[in-house]
């Protein structure tokens, strides 16, 4: 839509033009807010962005300038601008936590060392397989963490299937020994 268009229209009815305009430019001005709020906005407030950038055309639009182009360039900045506001608001905010709001709950202690530990035990079984040495290390990281068997493993090292289901006994046993060492217990199918 011109500028011209959109003048001619808001002269003989006011409502109609902005119906129009925000019609033709919704998803223009909606892919412009989103792509700047989506890191740190949900939806409500996308929408909420989209729609103060309408009222501010609306708002600001200055119908004594004469301009015969398309207006696509003056809801960018608008929308930009808006855009970048509400993104600053929202940042500022992001980590602040309000005790009145109810979906807000107080982290449980117990799951958070259930976590911690679990996290604990991960970095070290990772650091205990990578000292395995290679390829014993690959072959269990692809067997229990990619879920590949001993024959797409096997292509991948230039081994035998048998090998390599040979190799991997081997490798969990000593495993198991470094676990044990490091106070752990290995349970099958727990890696």
């Amino acid at each position: 839509m011109t500028d011209n268009e959109y003048r001619k229209m808001y002269d003989i009815d006011p409502y109609k033009a902005q119906t129009a305009l925000f019609y033709e430019y919704f998803n223009y001005v909606y892919a412009i807010i989103y792509n700047k709020l989506r890191s740190c906005g949900n939806r409500e407030d996308i929408e909420e962005c989209v729609e103060d950038v309408f009222s501010s055309v609306f708002i600001s639009y200055d119908r004594d300038r004469n301009f015969n182009g398309d207006m696509k360039g003056f809801i960018a900045v608008i929308a930009n601008r808006t855009a970048i506001q509400m993104y600053r608001k929202l940042s500022r905010h992001k980590d602040t936590v309000y005790i009145e709001n109810e979906a807000a709950e107080i982290a449980d202690t117990d799951c958070i060392m259930e976590k911690t530990e679990r996290n604990v035990l991960k970095n070290t079984l990772l650091k205990l397989i990578k000292s395995l040495g290679e390829p014993d290390s690959d072959i269990i990281i692809q067997k229990y963490y990619y879920n590949m068997n001993s024959s797409e493993i096997a292509k991948k090292h230039s081994m035998s299937p048998s090998s390599v289901r040979m190799r991997c006994s081997r490798a969990l046993k000593k495993l198991k020994e470094l676990l044990a060492a490091e106070g752990y217990g290995l349970k099958e199918g727990n890696i």
